[in-house]
């Protein structure tokens, strides 16, 4: 059973999360060979004061952007998209209490 885990930062409408998971699962799918039914997706999402890039919090290098409201996250440069763990960051669904492999036996 894959699990992929995205940790991003909020502002994502339900519909582009759900996106998200359609897209990642038929990616991950097809990659590996393995029914979609078999895909988890979990996502977690941090606060703009939970997030660092370049040494400053998110919400400090959001608000340096240029007037042109150029945003590296909406561009599709989100760092969670850079191999972020999310276990290292303190975001381990199984140390949470949040096993899916705990939820019952697979279909």
């Amino acid at each position: 059973m894959p699990l992929v885990q995205v940790t991003m930062v909020r502002g994502r409408t339900v519909e582009q999360k759900h996106a998200l998971i359609a897209s990642v699962s038929q990616a991950v799918a097809q990659s590996l060979g393995t029914p979609i039914e078999r895909v988890r997706i979990a996502i977690y999402e941090v606060g703009p004061d939970e997030w660092g890039i370049g040494g400053q919090p998110y919400s400090i290098a959001r608000a340096a952007l240029p007037a042109s409201g150029h945003d590296p996250a909406a561009a599709g440069h989100d760092p969670a998209a850079a191999g972020h763990d999310p276990a290292a960051a303190g975001h381990d669904p199984a140390a949470a209490g949040h096993d899916p492999a705990a939820a019952g036996p697979e279909t």
